[in-house]
């Protein structure tokens, strides 16, 4: 049997294992990149389902990182079926007038650029394959915003004008792209909230709890999936009914 190949970026994080776990169930080989988490656990969770998996350690945010580890990964499966651009980075709630310049750098250069670099190398190869779908992490802070997290927000939401765009780019090669906006997901990004916190938004919460990181996982495999096939451009946010 021919196993398809799914590329994740921040594969060993909370919504990268889950949604890598999510592909290996369904019979998937998974390439995961990370920066610098050890990736061995997740990767022997994954191989515990019989599929090949596959890690490379990349910047996001580097061009010479990106081509690598894509060029990395085709040379080890032969094929690439879906990309998941997942890894992403948090910032401190402080006012945006109190963000110095590396502060602000570091969260568009990871969670927009390097977004960006990935979806272009991703684009170039799908394209002469005639096919291939991508799936790209925002937010929901990226569709509706946050105070004292105004920079995060504003990348978020590059992501989501990343995906409409390129969506008419490279459709009619055969290409989907489409992004998932998690509200509140119970991953390490999150630990830094408060119980107080937590409960707020949970009861701001039409589903009245918060995420965990598989309803995230749901939400991209179907999108990576033939049950998607046209459905392209698209931001589906995975938040339980968040009000706020």
């Amino acid at each position: 049997m021919i196993r398809k190949t799914v590329l994740i970026t921040g594969g060993c994080g909370g919504i990268g294992s889950a949604t890598a776990i999510k592909f290996a169930r369904n019979g998937y080989n998974v390439a995961l990149t990370y920066n610098t988490t050890d990736p061995k656990k997740t990767e022997n969770l994954i191989k515990s389902f019989g599929v090949d998996c596959f890690s490379v350690q990349m910047n996001i945010s580097k061009e010479d990182d990106v081509k690598k580890a894509f060029s990395e990964v085709i040379s080890r499966f032969g094929v690439i079926d879906c990309v998941v651009c997942n890894a992403g980075i948090a910032e401190n709630e402080f006012m945006l007038m109190d963000k110095n310049y590396n502060e602000i750098s570091n969260v568009i250069d990871v969670n927009l650029k390097g977004t960006i670099l990935c979806n272009r190398e991703a684009s170039k190869y799908f394209i002469n394959l005639k096919k291939g779908s991508i799936v790209n992490i925002s937010s929901i802070l990226g569709v509706n915003g946050c105070a004292c997290e105004v920079v995060y927000s504003a990348s978020k939401a590059g992501v989501i004008g990343l995906t409409k765009a390129l969506s008419k780019e490279i459709g009619q090669f055969g290409v989907r792209v489409n992004a998932v906006a998690p509200g509140m997901i119970l991953t390490k990004m999150t630990e830094g909230f408060s119980e107080a916190e937590k409960e707020e938004i949970r009861c701001a919460t039409s589903l009245k709890r918060l995420g965990e990181a598989e309803d995230v996982a749901n939400a991209v495999y179907f999108l990576a999936t033939d049950d998607a096939s046209f459905i392209t451009g698209e931001c589906i946010t995975v938040s339980g009914g968040l009000l706020i």
